[in-house]
């Protein structure tokens, strides 16, 4: 099932020439249903750990045997921009830190309690000591990265019942 395929059209000018008004059909993509869609529910999923190379459409195939259905992947994730919304692989993090902050990846972004929170340096601050922690700029952008790679998978013997739903909403 090809996500946008059940989408409606609607007329629309592609060109903004008001003096010779042209339009063409298009295929209207603001549509949501996500809201509508009542898909909350724990038991409806299990998690996954995204590894490296792992990309919506490969989840689809291994885990529905159709990789077209890699939207449901994403919408089940709330997931827009494969982009932004899906984790990097430790080679894409690697460059994209080195040119967030070039010449300082392993600058130090802040620092941490025990307790994971955003803490100024003390000014009794001991190297020595394990806390407060200094994070990277590398390790802060890694974890970000990571935060991304528990998604919740719609499991397979649910997967008819919202696509009726969702052919339905749409």
């Amino acid at each position: 099932m090809a996500y946008f395929n059940y989408f409606p059209t609607t007329f629309y000018d592609m060109y903004g020439d008001t003096k010779n008004l042209k339009v063409k059909l298009a295929t209207n993509i603001l549509i949501r249903v996500r809201k509508k869609m009542n898909i909350t529910n724990a038991s409806y999923f299990e998690q996954y750990f995204i590894q490296d190379g792992d990309r919506a459409d490969t989840l689809a195939h291994q885990f529905y045997d159709d990789s077209t259905l890699h939207w449901l992947i994403m919408y089940a994730n709330y997931m827009t921009n494969p982009y932004y919304d899906w984790p990097m692989t430790y080679y894409d993090l690697d460059k994209y830190v080195a040119k967030k902050y070039p010449n300082n990846t392993n600058g130090i972004h802040h620092y941490e309690d025990e307790m994971g929170y955003i803490v100024d340096l003390p000014k009794d601050y001991n190297p020595d000591s394990q806390y407060p922690k200094i994070i990277t700029n590398f390790l802060y952008e890694e974890e970000l990265n990571d935060k991304k790679r528990v998604i919740n998978i719609i499991k397979f013997e649910y997967v008819n019942t919202i696509l009726v739903e969702f052919k339905k909403l749409i």
